[in-house]
């Protein structure tokens, strides 16, 4: 998948944020899109929709693995290094809840993510 093919993806799988990605540049900027996809993302994990947000996950680890070197670049550097604001105002239980929930290959960017920043 390339940047191109992003934002048809993430509205045919999450077609409520069609509006919220329309706002993005009309040059296709993937790391924009990604933004919207972690924004809303974000808002369903602080609304305890943990079904909305797997379909999130899976849907950002479909991307990760399906894309080209720029799209990983993006979904590593804008979804996956969000996780720790999306996770901030959670219990443990729950962030543990939304770790079992998400796709190996982005665990695996995660946690490498933090060893690399010494966390």
């Amino acid at each position: 998948m390339n940047q191109y093919e992003v934002p048809a993806c993430i509205e045919d799988e999450l077609p409520e944020i069609k509006d919220e990605l329309k706002t993005v540049s009309p040059v296709v900027n993937v790391f924009k899109t990604l933004q919207c996809l972690t924004g809303y993302t974000r808002k369903m994990i602080a609304a305890h929709d943990f079904k909305t947000a797997k379909k999130c996950f899976s849907l950002a680890g479909k991307i990760y693995e399906t894309g080209n070197s720029v799209v990983r670049n993006a979904v590593e550097n804008v979804f996956v290094y969000a996780f720790p604001s999306m996770f901030c105002r959670c219990e443990e239980t729950e962030r543990n809840r939304l770790y079992a929930l998400m796709p190996m290959s982005l665990y695996t960017v995660y946690i490498a993510q933090v060893i690399k920043s010494g966390i």
